[in-house]
């Protein structure tokens, strides 16, 4: 692992699980996959659905509750068993992995593919995302489908702050934001103070902007590339509120 490799620092991400699974945003979950799945066309009846990079499972018990066979895979182990907790609790059967997404492959094994909530470039070597997307690619059936949903490169442009401050649910969050390398990574050092006890966390992100992804999703194969400004199908234009890829196998 490389030294910035702070997606793996678990106590970190159990510190910003009420920040980043605020219940403002949890409320959104049915919205956003309801309009997912009509933005896909729809999907049959009694899909394998792979959620990449589930988080406490949010999305992956909603599409469960679709009635899809759902598999959610995230690094974080707390959170995977915050996910089957909850699943066990609401009666539905998904099968949650912990698992890298770089290395995560089942080949030809779901119809669809979701990866939501910005949890793409998340690593120092480009290579790496592309195989990610190489992975998704090949762990999806013939005429599969994948939904990508980050916040691109043009977005944050048009909504930069370099410093912002938040409070939730007992948090207070100061987070300041550096542009690095060209407008191709994101840095992000987030105060965190909670209980009076203060602590610094730092999370990177590639940036992409919706030619370069179209680029790459087009070289691990995929077809039928659209882009889109949000879950209802926006236009991807300056009212972007976020970037919403679906493409095909």
């Amino acid at each position: 692992m490389e030294a910035t490799s702070w997606y793996t620092r678990e106590e970190d991400w159990v510190l910003k699980r009420s920040i980043i699974f605020n219940k403002n945003l949890v409320r959104l979950t049915f919205m956003e996959v309801d309009r997912l799945i009509r933005l896909l066309g729809g999907v049959k009846e009694g899909a394998r659905v792979l959620d990449l990079c589930c988080g406490i499972g949010r999305h992956s018990m909603e599409l469960a509750r679709h009635g899809f066979q759902v598999t959610g895979v995230d690094i974080t182990q707390p959170y995977l068993d915050t996910a089957e907790k909850n699943a066990a609790k609401q009666g539905l059967n998904i099968e949650f992995v912990q698992g890298d997404m770089r290395s995560f492959v089942r080949p030809g094994s779901f119809d669809l593919v979701v990866n939501l909530c910005t949890s793409f470039g998340y690593f120092d070597d480009v290579e790496d995302d592309l195989e990610v997307l190489k992975n998704i690619y090949t762990s999806l059936a013939a005429g599969g489908k994948f939904a990508m949903e980050i916040l691109g490169k043009e977005v944050i442009a048009a909504t930069f702050k370099k410093i912002e401050e938040l409070e939730f649910e007992g948090y207070r969050v100061v987070a300041e934001s550096r542009i690095l390398s060209d407008w191709s990574r994101l840095e992000c050092k987030r105060r965190v103070y909670h209980d009076g006890v203060e602590k610094e966390i730092v999370a990177y992100h590639r940036l992409y902007s919706a030619v370069e992804l179209k680029s790459h999703l087009a070289a691990a194969g995929f077809r039928n590339i659209k882009v889109y400004g949000d879950f209802g199908g926006s236009p991807y234009d300056n009212n972007a509120k976020s970037m919403v890829l679906l493409a095909e196998k």
